[in-house]
């Protein structure tokens, strides 16, 4: 990287400057995209193109920033690399793919019961696999969350103002994220069982994307639309003081990372607990259970090298309940996102996986083993041929 950006300074090129233009959409124009493209493919050689195959390698996990003493964010920096080498050369369709998904899954969760068969299907599968380059692409659930949250209390913020203070303790808002709400419609079913086991009111916040699969792939100007959306709209619920709690980790570290990066002292001030910093803050009824009830918890990576201290969080919890966790220390499992399903990184997602993931899943009864992650459970789901729990789907079973 430090190569890359002395060749660009040598060539006069002000790479802060270009930023600026490539948000104003300035830059080289669709078809000197294609051009250079094509002079790509006949084998002009460009430094950028070796940058970009080592970026293809990052998972994104961010323990650079933390577990590293160096603590370079390679993350960030990768997908400023990328949102200006694709000013530069045409993107492959299977970005545009990950980065509007936040668009498109609300729609096939809608009609899952129609989407789903044809999503399954071989041809439509072989099809993405040679299009796109996606393979194990995973279907939306059925029934959606819609249908399966229908008696929760709607969200409506002109109500919940005219609430008291005291009246407002008893509510917790649950901010969606793509993967739960229309992929795991099951795991946000299972939280707001546990909300109402705990004596409170679950409301599901109106879902608005959060920009993360952008921010992946580069698409930096449309993540900071994104982000400032977003933001705006969870500041002003922010206001009413009830808790908000998001279930997917990479999601809600978004909100805390990539957010104040990109917007600054726009963000505001909100705050996104994850599911374990609430829970842990909660009184739990003492519980007794059988002994064989014990559980292995392998957790999400980015979850363990921003908030190391997470998996403790949660074996208090479940002690607190008479159920025995033990935490397992793992890497990453190896599909990280969309990593695990681009087709060219199908040799080292399982590589990945085998390093820490297999023996440790191979080992463990499937309904003992829980996994933090929804991109852990799908890569389990995929070499396991089973789907682990996470530990609200649990806690959900045993609260009454």
């Amino acid at each position: 990287m430090r190569e890359w950006l002395r060749l660009q300074a040598e060539q006069g090129v002000d790479l802060l400057e270009e930023e600026k233009v490539i948000s104003k959409k300035d830059g080289p124009t669709w078809w000197e995209r294609f051009l250079n493209t094509q002079n790509k493919r006949k084998g002009q050689y460009d430094f950028s193109h070796e940058v970009k195959e080592s970026m293809d390698e990052c998972l994104a996990c961010k323990a650079c920033t933390t577990a590293c003493p160096i603590k370079v964010d390679v993350p960030t920096f990768r997908a400023r690399f990328l949102n200006f080498y694709y000013s530069q050369y045409n993107r492959p369709l299977k970005d545009y793919l990950v980065a509007g998904i936040e668009n498109t899954a609300p729609l096939l969760a809608k009609f899952s019961a129609i989407t789903n068969p044809v999503i399954k299907s071989s041809p439509v599968q072989w099809a993405i696999k040679k299009t796109l380059g996606y393979v194990d692409t995973p279907t939306p659930s059925h029934p959606n969350l819609a249908q399966r949250t229908a008696t929760l209390e709607k969200f409506d913020l002109n109500k919940l103002e005219q609430l008291s203070e005291d009246q407002r303790r008893d509510y917790v808002l649950i901010v969606q994220d793509p993967f739960t709400s229309f992929y795991e419609a099951e795991l946000v079913e299972s939280f707001a069982k546990v909300v109402q086991a705990l004596g409170k009111k679950p409301i599901i916040l109106p879902f608005k994307p959060n920009g993360k699969p952008q921010h992946v792939k580069g698409f930096l100007d449309k993540f900071a639309r994104t982000a400032k959306n977003s933001a705006a709209f969870l500041q002003q619920v922010s206001e009413l003081d009830i808790p908000m709690v998001g279930l997917d980790a990479s999601l809600v570290l978004c909100y805390r990372d990539e957010y104040n990066t990109v917007l600054g002292e726009q963000r505001g001030d909100f705050n996104v607990l994850l599911a374990h910093e609430w829970l842990g803050e909660q009184t739990f009824k003492q519980q007794v259970f059988e002994p064989q009830q014990s559980y292995v918890l392998l957790s999400h990576c980015s979850e363990t090298t921003a908030l190391p201290h997470s998996a403790k969080v949660w074996q208090t919890i479940f002690s607190a309940l008479g159920l025995q966790l033990d935490p397992q220390a793992t890497g990453c499992c190896g599909m990280a996102g969309t990593y695990g399903h681009e087709l060219q990184n199908q040799e080292n997602s399982s590589a990945l996986y085998n390093l820490s993931w297999k023996a440790k899943v191979d080992n463990t009864e499937p309904a003992q083993l829980l996994a933090t992650g929804f991109s852990c459970r799908s890569q389990v789901k995929r070499f396991a041929q089973y789907k682990p729990q996470h530990p609200i789907e649990v806690l959900a079973k045993v609260l009454h």
